[in-house]
């Protein structure tokens, strides 16, 4: 059983919100992409989940017997996404390749770099059953203060993910906010979420997303630890409740964690051209760039 280490690369051209095309490179620790809209994180987040999924392999839906789908395909009046990720497992390093028709998956490709070894349609859904894939955080109402990436194994792991979050909230202004985790690895606040000086009420029932980041991170950490290595985690972070110098301060302590802990985290956020530019994310290109 592979598992993946490293997320190279990735691009598409273009899917849901982010219907233009977009292609980035990541670092090997830390990387920030920054959208106009919090819809498109969520956008990238699924498509990358797409890509490495087992169960949306359909290149039945434009054969002939489809006929309607193959008459949408033909008149053009339907979605098509290509996507490629390369990334680097333990063994070997990889480009992934697939076509998207709305939800389905009708073409897949897999090449082993260096090598003549390619695989092509069912054969690369086999090897990715076979793949340890990377953490997509989903933030839904459903799961948004749930552990995605560990859950507490015991005292010990519950109190250490416990300790490192209010340690960081501290750390970064967010003085009066302290996080709980059961042992079932749901998580809740007590008391305000005070973002330096600035009182927010936060419901126990959905951690603020600034908190909800830590916990993320705290669980990414912990695992590391206790295991040794971690697959590449993608978290969603909505900054729209936050002054430009709170999410550089957050996104510079991540930054800072990912580096010491040799985690490779990304992170998506919708944040300001200025805010991007002090904490070097990769912006995507804005609205107004195909205004005519």
């Amino acid at each position: 059983m592979e598992t993946i280490r490293e997320i190279i690369s990735f691009s598409h051209d273009g899917f849901g919100h982010m219907w233009y095309p977009f292609s980035a490179g990541l670092e090997e620790h830390n990387t920030t992409i920054s959208t106009e809209s919090y819809l498109e994180i969520r956008d990238l987040l699924n498509l990358i989940r797409s890509m490495f999924a087992t169960n949306n392999h359909h290149p039945e839906i434009i054969s002939e017997q489809n006929e309607k789908m193959s008459r949408k395909r033909l008149l053009g009046d339907i979605t098509r996404t290509l996507c490629e990720i390369r990334f680097r497992t333990d063994k070997y390093e990889y480009i992934l390749q697939r076509c998207f028709i709305e939800q389905y998956s009708t073409e897949a490709r897999l090449q082993r770099v260096g090598s003549s070894i390619t695989y092509q349609g069912q054969n690369v859904i086999q090897m990715l059953s076979k793949i340890n894939k990377p953490i997509i955080v989903d933030d839904s109402d459903m799961y948004v203060n749930n552990s995605l990436i560990f859950k507490p194994l015991d005292n010990y792991s519950r109190e250490g993910m416990v300790a490192l979050s209010n340690h960081w909230a501290r750390m970064i202004g967010l003085v009066d906010s302290r996080m709980e985790l059961n042992f079932e690895g749901r998580w809740s606040t007590k008391g305000d979420f005070d973002s330096f000086g600035s009182k927010r009420h936060s419901s126990r029932n959905r951690v603020p997303s600034p908190l909800r980041l830590l916990t993320n991170l705290a669980q990414a950490v912990m695992k590391k630890r206790t295991y040794g290595l971690i697959s590449p985690i993608f978290s969603p972070f909505n900054v729209g409740t936050l002054t430009e110098f709170e999410a550089i301060a957050i996104m510079d302590l991540v930054h800072n964690v990912c580096k010491e802990e040799r985690l490779q985290f990304i992170v998506g956020i919708n944040a300001k051209p200025d805010t991007n530019s002090m904490i070097d994310a990769i912006e995507t290109p804005r609205f107004s760039v195909y205004e005519t």
